[in-house]
């Protein structure tokens, strides 16, 4: 064998010495190498990082794989041509383990890697020396990767939370005939005693409408037990409501505070002035309890699996190694000596429940994970965060969320309330109405964690606690307004069974009362190429199947639905199963009155419908795979020019021309040349599919936009409003390695955790950045532990720009993200999605000798596939790269679908485009909703054109790529305008929707009673939960809340609303004094307080100082307006008894005269006298 490559290697000697005598009469000058290698290094073929030569990038290209061997004398020899030698001459047996093989050009050309490995497979059977190693798999890191073998290591037992105390209520029949109080239907998760979990209805007795409050004692979430001594809970409501109109003059009721809303009933009996328990207080064997913890130093065990109870062992110096100690297991009492590093404190029971995360007295991730855990089993999913707010995407909690409920939280402030969503929007409302600013609400989270839901809820308290200026706002619109949006906007994904596809803002108009005035939606990242494809075991947009379920006979024969095809390019097929059409059809009825609802007419209606039904029947015709380009099946073609108005020749003309109806031939229909047929350079770019798809999604985005502008006409109002609050709603972050899926994420997946990178980037930035940049200013220290960056390195790897945009450098500042990176790959001749993965590893990738841990970037083992650390590296997204330049290249039959539309020979279809708002238009395929429907809309909208008029924006508006940062960019801009609140929306479990969505949605209106359901369903994935806490960087935000000043005022502003508290200032000063040094002046203010921290030019609170002052502020207040009342009562009496003295005075006077009056009207000369006085008047 080696003889025989011994000959080989002299065969190749000689083709070397051939190939180096041309070499040298045809060699190229200094500069034409120079110039070439310029080139070569400018569009990606060389990487001059990765150590390798120039010299040996022009003489050789490395395989970028070889195929490792193993070599019996414990070498590693890595082969890439097993059929030639090298150029050095060196014998196989002579090649050390640390020296790859490498073939020429030449030799690379002729051998293919079949044949490389046919040779390889010989070389193997022949001699038993070399044996393969197979490739190492990419290994994501973990957040905790210890694990504690030997030990049974247990999650801490959820403990059930007490049971509130039933009340016997005794309720007399009113003059009206009833009791004073409605009955609720809910259904709602209970836990029995043995673990199980049941879905049982539940009916509530809560005050009726026009009762004051708590003056039946009832409180909202109040579960009926027993009426007049009769248990009920098994009853349906006819039967309830016979029972009480049965009952006499007076009707006992038993009643129990559900667990969800226990909290709030707590604060709700601590307001009443009745006597009642003090929930605060401790019994004695409570107290021993806690004194025996404190004696007991518990710790947490931070494990792979999670977290478990262990106490802290005090040991010798000395035996142990130094960073060791040594701690017993709660669950099996076993000994370990471990790092400090993997125990961390524990808090008493008393926390396990805590209300608010940053209260917990030892703040770490263990702790706050305990306590999510610990209330998430109890049902309380609202949890405090400081200023922030954690929600867990409750599975079924229908009874938390009423108008009743609503009313609880009216007025209060934070302080005074239980932790919900409610209290989050009262909150900002409440800041609204006391500093005149804009206020935003943005809800973070992974996909399906509800932050859709969560908005809705705000929305609906708002509306129900602030009230209207007008009828064009209600509940009902409110709900006709997302009940369109799920159908045009919703679709289902690997993780939720309906999740949102696009970004929208909810903007609500107050005036000087506190009234909504008005209201608009903006939406953005609309994600239009689902209507034409999307990954395996997803779907297309809800309204589609709606449609096609639930179109009455008449419509359904003008649309051409009768009959479905067999095959449909863009996967639009109709529900197979007959519940699933039941369903649709019942929600295409809701759908029709919710539009109504908004005022969109039947022929508006009529028209939405023509349209989507073009759209099913272009992906039933479908294209051409090879030759002209052209429809597949044109009787299908046809019913969708039909549809859409035009002709036959007009709609291929728009798509496969690219030509707009307006441009085209009327003259000639006969066959066009090639040129002509290819429609220029960008129609021979693209397939003929890729022109339908084009197309397809241009209408769908045309039809989206005029529906956003209809919902905004219905929201409409002329008048004046004073200032905003903000709703903030994207797509979660999505993985599909969660839902065990495969093939990886598409664009659009990385566009939207694309921008909930960029929300949680500006909830790090707000709530630690800029507090420690304002400390630094202020000359305030505060110590805390080191963090991580502002930003998420996966942001710059998505969008970093550079100054230089034509010329590629190493890794260097002038490094450029995904999105730029795109764009000039698409323009370039052969770029491809390889050369594109190759260019973004050079700049973000892991250098040499670099640890995996500090790279938000990885290769994947898949071709085509690249691995994003979202959330600072705490969620690996992995995602497929095939096809990503064709959204980089703008083909022209997407514009041309808004003018196919325009001149439609259909009227009801041009008047669609003809009715859309001018201001519409100006941001088309971008923003949706820029009406100006109000002046601070019409504000807004001004801002967001100038986020895509101005600086890099102005040159790159037509990317489309930049397009999807320039949006973001947008958003950001008009939410740091204002007051921002953060809600962190929690996923309990990666198929928790799954779940809900096959016990709810199907079954959620049972009337069975304890009907089981899986146990799985009330639990934390400790391990997600653990991700999400870190990716948001929530503890930091926390740690600084806590151990910083997170509450500022200027001076001036303080000492004007807090002057209050100063009345001696106030009496030596005088009220309208002069200050000439506003610190001085607010130190002289503050002198009876020390807890407050006096900077340069604002004044700094510890957390909750400014809402005791608030408090005390109020509580002196009301003194005064007491004081004030008294006084002017007192001035109005006095002023009363002297004007009463004054009319006493005039009816003594007058009784007196009248009296005088009576004494002589009777004497005759007083007669003569007023029988004469007229005569001497008259003359």
């Amino acid at each position: 064998m080696f003889n025989l490559m011994k000959k080989d290697k002299e065969k190749e000697l000689e083709k070397k010495e051939k190939k180096d005598r041309k070499d040298k009469k045809e060699r190229m000058s200094q500069a034409e190498l120079k110039s070439l290698e310029e080139m070569s290094i400018r569009r990606g073929f060389f990487n001059l990082n990765r150590g390798s030569t120039k010299r040996e990038s022009k003489t050789r290209l490395e395989i970028s794989g070889p195929i490792p061997i193993k070599v019996v004398c414990n070498t590693e020899l890595n082969l890439t041509d097993l059929g030639t030698n090298t150029s050095k001459g060196q014998n196989i047996e002579h090649i050390s383990a640390c020296e790859n093989v490498k073939i020429s050009d030449q030799e690379h050309s002729r051998n293919s890697v079949k044949e490389k490995a046919a040779k390889f497979e010989e070389l193997v059977s022949s001699g038993p020396r070399y044996t393969f190693q197979k490739p190492t798999k990419v290994v994501i890191p973990e957040l905790v990767e210890k694990t504690f073998s030997g030990v049974d290591l247990q999650l801490p037992s959820l403990i059930p939370p007490p049971v509130p105390d039933p009340r016997n209520l005794e309720l007399q029949r009113r003059s009206t005939g009833d009791f004073g109080f409605s009955l609720r239907r809910s259904t709602m998760l209970d836990r029995q005693p043995d673990g199980k979990v049941c879905r049982r209805v539940v009916h509530f007795a809560e005050p009726g409408a026009g009762t004051k409050e708590r003056a039946l004692g009832l409180v909202p979430g109040d579960r009926l037990l027993e009426i007049n001594g009769m248990n009920v809970e098994n009853k349906n409501r006819d039967e309830i409501v016979e029972m009480i109109r049965q009952s006499g003059d007076v009707v006992c009721l038993k009643v129990q505070p559900i667990v969800e809303l226990s909290e709030l009933n707590r604060i709700w009996m601590r307001s009443t002035e009745e006597l009642h328990k003090d929930f605060n207080s401790k019994t004695e064997e409570q107290i021993t309890a806690e004194k025996a913890w404190y004696n007991t130093e518990k710790v947490w065990l931070v494990h792979k699996d999670g977290f478990s109870m262990a106490t802290l062992l005090k040991t010798e110096a000395g035996s142990l190694p130094e960073g060791k100690v040594k701690i017993r297991l709660e669950s099996d009492g076993s000994l370990l000596d471990v790092d400090e590093d993997d125990v961390e404190k524990a808090n008493p029971p008393l926390f396990d429940r805590v209300e608010d995360l940053a209260s917990l007295q030892y703040l770490n991730e263990s702790s706050v994970m305990h306590s999510l855990r610990q209330r998430h089993g109890a049902n309380l999913v609202h949890t405090h965060a400081g200023p922030s707010m954690v929600v867990i995407n409750p599975i079924s909690a229908p009874s938390m969320y009423s108008e009743k409920v609503m009313q609880m939280f009216k007025g209060c402030k934070r302080e005074d309330t239980a932790p919900h969503i409610y209290s989050m929007a009262q909150t900002a409302y409440r800041n609204l109405l006391t500093t005149r600013q804009d206020q935003s609400i943005v809800l973070l989270g992974k996909s399906g964690s509800g932050k859709t839901t969560n908005c809705q809820h705000i929305i609906q308290y708002l509306m129900t606690v602030a009230g209207c200026t007008n009828k064009s706002f209600s509940s009902e619109k409110w709900q006709a307004v997302y009940t369109v949006l799920e159908a045009f906007g919703n679709a289902s994904t690997c993780l939720n069974g309906n999740a949102s596809r696009f970004s929208h803002i909810v903007s609500l108009d107050f005036d000087q009362s506190g009234q909504v005035t008005s209201a608009s939606i903006q939406t953005m990242l609309l994600e239009k190429a689902r209507v034409t494809r999307r990954p395996e075991g997803e779907s297309t947009f809800n309204v589609f199947y709606y449609l096609m379920a639930g179109v009455e006979s008449s419509l359904r024969t003008e649309l051409h639905l009768n009959h479905f095809s067999e095959n449909n390019a863009f996967g639009i097929m109709p529900q197979a199963r007959t519940e699933d059409k039941q369903r649709a059809s019942q929600q295409f009825s809701k759908l029709q009155a919710a539009m109504k609802v908004l005022g969109i007419s039947p022929d508006e209606q009529r028209a939405f419908w023509l349209v989507l039904g073009a759209i099913y029947h272009l992906g039933s015709a479908g294209a051409t795979k090879a030759g002209r380009k052209q429809f597949a099946r044109h009787e299908w073609a046809q019913k969708a020019a039909y549809l859409l108005g035009c002709t036959l020749e007009e709609l291929s003309s728009s798509i496969f021309k690219h030509q707009a109806k307006g441009t085209l031939p009327r003259a000639s229909a006969s066959r066009q040349t090639p040129d002509e047929n290819g429609g220029g350079d960008a129609g021979s770019k693209t397939t003929a599919l890729e022109c339908l798809e084009a197309m397809a999604s241009g209408l769908y985005s045309e039809l989206f936009t005029i529906l956003i502008s209809m919902i905004n006409r219905a929201l409409k109002s002329s008048q004046h409003s004073l200032c905003s609050l903000l709703i903030v709603d994207t797509p979660g972050l999505q993985n599909p390695r969660m839902a065990k899926r495969e093939c990886g994420a598409t664009f659009e997946d990385l566009c939207h955790n694309y921008t909930q990178e960029r929300l949680q980037t500006l909830f790090y930035q707000r709530n630690f950045v800029q507090e420690l940049e304002r400390y630094k200013e202020e000359n305030i220290e505060l110590a805390l532990d080191d963090t991580g960056p502002s930003t998420s390195m996966s942001v710059a790897v998505v969008d970093q720009a550079s100054s230089q945009a034509l010329v590629r450098t190493g890794r260097t500042d002038e490094a450029r993200g995904l999105l730029w990176l795109m764009e000039e790959e698409a323009l370039q001749p052969g770029g491809s999605e390889q050369t594109l993965l190759g260019r973004l590893f050079s700049y973000y990738g892991p250098a040499e000798g670099e640890s995996k841990g500090h790279t938000f970037l990885l290769k994947s083992e898949k071709d085509h596939h690249f691995l994003l650390g979202h959330s600072h590296g705490t969620d690996w997204v992995e995602y497929n790269t095939h096809g990503w330049l064709n959204y980089a290249k703008h083909n022209p039959a997407t514009s041309n679908a808004a003018c196919l539309m325009q001149d439609s020979q259909k009227k009801i279809i041009s008047s669609l485009i003809m009715s859309r708002a001018g201001g519409a238009t100006v941001l088309s395929g971008s923003v949706a909703g820029l009406e100006a429907v109000s002046q601070l809309s019409l504000r807004r909208a001004t801002s967001m054109r100038k986020t895509f008029t101005t600086g890099m924006a102005a040159i790159k508006k037509k990317s489309l790529c930049i397009q999807i940062k320039l949006q973001v960019d947008a958003l950001l801009d008009m939410v740091r305008r204002s007051k921002i609140h953060f809600v962190h929306c929690i996923l309990p479990k990666a198929d928790a929707l799954k779940a809900l969505s096959g016990s709810l949605f199907k079954g959620g209106e049972c009337e069975t009673q304890g009907e089981n359901s899986d146990p799985g369903l009330m639990q934390l994935d400790v391990a997600l939960l653990r991700a999400q806490l870190r990716g948001s960087k929530l503890l930091d935000a926390l740690r600084i809340y806590r151990q910083g000043y997170p509450d500022h005022m200027v001076f001036s502003e303080f000492r004007r609303r807090f002057d209050v508290l100063a009345p001696h200032l106030s009496k030596k000063h005088g009220r309208n004094y002069i200050v000439k040094d506003e610190k001085r002046a607010v130190e002289e203010l503050l002198s009876p307080w020390i807890w407050r921290r006096a900077a340069t030019t604002w004044l700094f609170f510890r957390a909750g100082t400014l809402a005791k002052l608030e408090e005390q502020r109020d509580e002196q207040t009301k003194r005064n307006i007491i004081l004030f009342q008294a006084a002017s009562r007192g001035y109005l009496a006095r002023q009363a008894f002297k004007k009463r003295k004054i009319q006493d005075l005039a009816i003594r006077c007058i009784q007196k005269n009248i009296k005088k009056n009576h004494g002589v009207k009777d004497w005759p000369w007083w007669k003569l006298f007023t029988t004469v006085q007229p005569l001497i008047r008259s003359s």
